[in-house]
This record gives structure tokens, sequence and C-alpha cells, in this order.
């Protein structure tokens, strides 16, 4: 059986402040319900869970061509 493509995608930022506009503008678009809370990573970076309402390479696509080598979706 195939497994369908996850809504849940974690989002990564270089500052902090980056990674609340990335959310903003998300939620703002309606492109997610719902997201955790902001995390600190190792290497300085910050990141986020979140549910979206579309497919992890839809939603990569969506954050890449708005704020581009700023942010990613895994």
């Amino acid at each position: 059986m195939k497994k369908k493509n996850s809504k849940t995608a974690t989002v990564i930022a270089t500052y902090q402040a980056d990674l609340g506009m990335i959310l903003n503008w998300l939620k703002l678009n309606k492109a997610i319900t719902s997201s955790g809370k902001m995390r600190e990573l190792k290497g300085g970076t910050y990141a986020v869970t979140v549910k979206g309402k579309l497919s992890k390479k839809n939603l990569n696509d969506f954050v890449k061509d708005r704020f581009g080598s700023f942010a990613k979706v895994k």
C-alpha cells in the first residue's frame, strides 16, 4: 500500500524574525492550519513544525517562490 503524502512539514530559516514572517505569510495565504513552537537548532538556525493544507513538495515550492534561499521546507 502506498503511503499518502504527509501534511506535516518542518520550516527552517536562518533567523527567528525570518521564520516569523514566513509563518505569518503562510497563515495569511491559508497554506497551513497550525504551527508548533519555534525551536533553535544546533547550527544557529530556527525551525517550526507546521500542519499544512498542501503536500510537502507544494509547500516547499510555495515558500521558495516567495522567500528563496532564506527558508526551506523538510
